[in-house]
C-alpha cells in the first residue's frame, strides 16, 4: 500500500523513453497470472514501445518491488527492488498500488478504460466484468493510439508504428465505457463458396493459406480486431432458427404437414426445401409445440437467457400463402413485391403486389412469448426486421421480452419499431456487403458515422455487421470506420479519416483524404459513377500522396496498397464498358484490346490472391461473379487465358506492385504485353 497521501502539485508528463532508453517500469497487479489480461496488455504495450524506440521496458508485479511510497509527489519503491534507470511506472491492471493512488476502475462499465497520469505514474486499467474482461487491454491500445500506432487493415503494410527515441506522455486523465456493450463484425473466411473461386483461379487450399498467413502475420500478440475493441457480449445472439421449430420438415414433416407453409401448387410438401423450410405460422398446434419445446429448453438449462424465433433465410420456397396467414397481414401494411415460387425446391418464381408480413409475423412471436414467460418470466426471444418484415408493424405491438436484430442498412424503420414496443435493438446489417461482388472502391464513412450515432441515441445495445470481405484496398476504410464507431459511435466522419490518413499517410494524409473524400462523393449516389474523368481524378489524388511521401517508404507502400485497389477498380469499370459496347454490337470494339484486358482481370485476381492477399478477396470474387458472367456478350464469363500465357506469367517472375499508374502499365507489370513464345519442336 501506499504509505503517504501528500500527492499535490502539479503534473508533469510521464516519461516512456529517453534517447532510446527505458525511462519507465511496467508494474502489475501481485495477482496477475502469465495468461491473463494485464499481463497480455503489459505484453503488447512493451512489445509496441520497443517496436516505436528500440527500448525494451521491463515488467514486474508490484510485489517483486517491495513496499510503494509517495515523496514529492512521485511514486517510489523500495532501494534496490526497482531496476536501475526507471524513474517512472506504467501500472497496467487494477493494482493495490493503483488504488491506493485513487487510480481505479470504480464507476467504469463493461470493457472500460481508465488512462491516466499522476506524478511519475501512468495508469491503464479497467474492469474485470464477465460480458468484457478487457479493459484493461482496451487502455494499452488506447495509449498506444494517441501514441500514433495504428492497426489500418492485417498485415504489416498496414500496421503503423510511428518511430521516435523518446516516448512520454502528457498530463491525461480520461475515463471511457463503450457505449454499446457487444461488438461485432463478421469476418468472411474460407468456406465453400470463396473454394469454389480458388478452384476456378487454379490455385489451392495451401497456397491460399500461406499467402494469408503472410500478409496477416501480426507476431505482436493482437490481430486487427482486437486491436479495434471488438468484442463484449451481454448474452443476446442468434440467427435464423426456423422459427423456433427445431427438426423442421424432416422431424415433423410427415406427421404435421399442416405445419408448414401453403405453396402455389396448393401443397405443404417442404421435403426439397432442404433447410429453407417455411411454417404457417397462424397454425395453433404448431405455436402450442413450439412454445411448449422452448419451456423444455428452458427447464433444462436455467442459463439460457435468449430463443431465436427468426424464421429460416432464403432459399426456393415461399411464405405460406393460407387464408388464415393472410389474414394477419393488414392491408394497409406497406407494399412490398412478393416472391412466389412455383414449385418447392425449383427457381422458377414470379412476382406479385403483396404487404409486408411484418405483422403477421410479430402476431406469430407474440403468441409463443405469452405462452413461455407464463412459465419463464425473463426469457428473451430473439426476432428481427428484414426482408418481408422489414417495415415495423401496423396492427401489433411486441412483447416486451422480445429482442429485435435491425437488418436494414438505414434508420428511416428503427423509430417506428420502438414505438410499436421494441425495447432491445441491436443493429445486424449487411451494409458491409455493399459491392462485395465488383471490389469496385467504394467509401460510405458519412453514411455509418450519421446512422450510429442515430442508432446509439436511441439505445442501440449491440452491433453484428455482415461483414467483412476482405476487400481491404477498395473497402478497408469502411471496415475500420466500422470498427471505430462501435467503439464509440459518436465519432465523426471527418475523426474518423483523420485517425486513419494522419499517422498512415504521413505527407500524403491529406491527399489521401481528399482521393476517400471524392471517392464517398461518387460512390454515395444510388448509382455510383466511376467515370474515366472521375477515376483519373482519383489517380491524381494518390499520384500527389506518392509525391508528398517520398523518402517514406510505409507511407508509400500504404498509398501502393490503395492504388492496386484504384487499379482493379478502373479495370473492372473499363471491362464493364466494353461490355455495354457488345451489347449494343458496337463495330468499333477492339477485340484485341478485349481479350488482353481479360487476361488481364484473371491474371490480376491470381497475382492479389498470391502476393497482395488482403487488397482484393479474389476467390470471393470469382464466386460472387459467377466467374464474371456479367461479362458474357464479351465472352468473358469463364474466361481463362492460355497454358502458354498462364506459363509465362507464372514462370517470368511477373509481378504487380501497386506502382502501376495505368492499365497498360499493369499489363506490362504481368508480361501482357509481349508474345507468348512459342512451343519449339523436340527432335527425335
Amino acid at each position: 500500500m501506499v504509505r503517504a497521501a501528500d500527492r499535490k502539485g502539479a503534473d508533469g508528463p510521464v516519461s516512456l523513453v529517453a534517447a532510446g532508453r527505458p525511462t519507465a517500469l511496467i508494474v502489475l497487479p501481485a495477482e496477475a497470472g502469465r495468461r491473463s489480461v494485464e499481463t497480455e496488455a503489459a505484453k503488447l504495450l512493451a512489445d509496441h514501445l520497443w517496436l516505436m524506440s528500440g527500448a525494451r521496458l521491463d515488467v514486474k508485479r508490484e510485489t517483486d518491488l517491495g513496499t510503494a511510497s509517495i515523496a514529492a509527489d512521485r511514486l517510489v519503491f523500495e532501494a534496490g527492488k526497482v531496476p536501475e534507470g526507471p524513474t517512472h511506472f506504467v501500472l497496467v491492471g487494477e493494482s493495490r498500488t493503483a488504488r491506493s493512488l485513487g487510480l481505479t476502475s470504480d464507476g467504469l462499465g463493461p470493457g472500460g478504460i481508465l488512462v491516466q497520469t499522476r506524478g511519475n505514474v501512468l495508469a491503464l486499467l479497467g474492469p474485470a466484468a464477465a460480458s468484457d474482461n478487457g479493459g484493461t487491454r482496451h487502455a494499452v491500445i488506447e495509449l498506444l493510439e494517441r501514441l500514433g500506432v495504428r492497426y489500418l487493415w492485417p498485415g504489416e503494410v498496414g500496421r503503423v508504428i510511428p518511430k521516435r527515441e523518446t516516448i512520454s506522455v502528457d498530463p491525461l486523465a480520461l475515463r471511457f465505457t463503450p457505449p454499446i456493450g457487444q461488438r461485432h463484425i463478421r469476418f468472411a473466411g474460407m468456406g465453400e463458396r470463396s473454394e469454389s473461386g480458388l478452384v476456378r483461379l487454379q490455385l489451392t487450399r495451401d497456397q491460399w493459406d500461406q499467402a494469408a498467413q503472410q500478409a496477416a502475420a501480426l507476431d505482436r500478440g493482437v490481430g486487427w480486431g482486437v486491436w479495434q475493441r471488438l468484442g463484449g457480449h451481454i448474452g443476446i445472439g442468434g440467427g435464423h432458427a426456423g422459427a423456433g421449430l427445431r427438426g423442421g420438415w424432416t422431424e415433423h414433416g410427415q406427421k404435421h404437414p399442416e405445419w408448414f407453409a401453403l405453396q402455389a401448387d396448393g401443397t405443404r410438401d417442404q421435403s426439397a426445401a432442404g433447410d429453407r423450410w417455411r411454417l404457417c405460422k397462424s397454425n395453433p398446434e404448431l405455436i402450442e409445440f413450439v412454445a411448449a419445446s422452448i419451456i423444455e429448453r428452458a427447464n433444462a438449462d436455467p442459463d439460457l437467457r435468449c430463443v431465436s424465433l427468426s424464421p429460416n433465410d432464403g432459399g426456393y420456397s415461399s411464405h405460406c400463402l393460407c387464408a388464415n396467414c393472410k389474414k394477419l397481414d393488414p392491408p394497409n401494411a406497406p407494399p412490398v413485391p412478393f416472391t412466389v415460387f412455383e414449385r418447392v425446391g425449383k427457381p422458377q418464381r414470379h412476382q406479385i403486389d403483396y404487404v409486408a408480413l411484418t405483422d403477421r409475423m410479430v402476431w406469430y412471436w407474440n403468441q409463443i412469448a405469452e405462452r413461455v414467460t407464463r412459465v419463464h418470466p425473463n426469457l428473451l426471444f430473439l426476432v428481427e426486421a428484414y426482408s418481408y418484415w422489414s417495415t415495423p408493424p401496423v396492427r401489433e405491438r411486441l412483447h416486451p421480452n422480445m429482442v429485435l436484430r435491425y437488418v436494414p442498412s438505414g434508420s428511416e424503420g428503427w423509430e417506428g419499431w420502438q414505438r410499436a414496443g421494441a425495447k432491445r435493438i441491436y443493429w445486424r446489417p449487411n451494409i458491409l456487403l455493399t459491392g462485395r461482388r465488383d471490389g469496385k472502391l467504394h467509401v460510405m464513412v458519412q453514411r455509418l458515422a450519421d446512422t450510429m450515432h442515430f442508432m446509439a441515441d436511441r439505445g442501440m445495445l449491440a452491433t453484428d455487421f455482415d461483414s467483412i470481405i476482405h476487400h481491404w484496398a477498395v473497402h478497408g476504410l469502411n471496415y475500420y470506420a466500422t470498427a471505430r464507431l462501435t467503439w464509440n459511435p459518436y465519432l465523426t466522419a471527418d475523426e474518423i479519416l483523420d485517425s486513419y490518413c494522419q499517422p498512415g499517410f504521413g505527407a500524403g494524409a491529406d491527399s489521401v483524404k481528399r482521393y476517400f473524400l471524392r471517392a464517398q462523393e461518387i460512390t454515395s449516389k444510388p448509382e455510383p459513377s466511376h467515370s474515366p474523368e472521375a477515376l483519373r481524378e482519383l489517380r491524381r489524388l494518390l499520384d500527389a500522396a506518392d509525391q508528398a511521401c517520398a523518402g517514406d517508404e510505409a507511407a508509400a507502400a500504404r498509398v501502393a496498397f490503395l492504388r492496386m485497389g484504384l487499379n482493379f477498380t478502373e479495370l473492372q469499370v473499363t471491362l464493364d464498358r466494353l461490355n455495354d459496347q457488345a451489347v449494343n454490337k458496337d463495330p468499333g470494339l477492339d477485340s484485341q484490346r478485349v481479350a488482353r484486358l481479360l487476361d488481364l482481370n484473371y491474371l490480376t485476381l491470381r497475382d492479389v490472391a498470391l502476393h497482395h492477399n488482403p487488397a482484393i478477396h479474389a476467390p470471393h470474387l470469382m464466386w460472387g461473379t459467377g466467374d464474371f458472367a456479367r461479362w458474357s456478350p464479351l465472352r468473358g464469363r469463364g474466361h481463362r487465358p492460355t497454358a502458354e500465357r498462364m506459363a509465362q506469367v507464372d514462370g517470368g517472375g511477373f509481378r504487380l506492385t501497386g506502382r502501376e499508374h495505368s492499365l497498360d502499365q499493369m499489363l506490362t507489370a504481368l508480361g501482357l504485353d509481349r508474345p507468348v513464345p512459342r512451343k519449339t519442336e523436340q527432335a527425335p
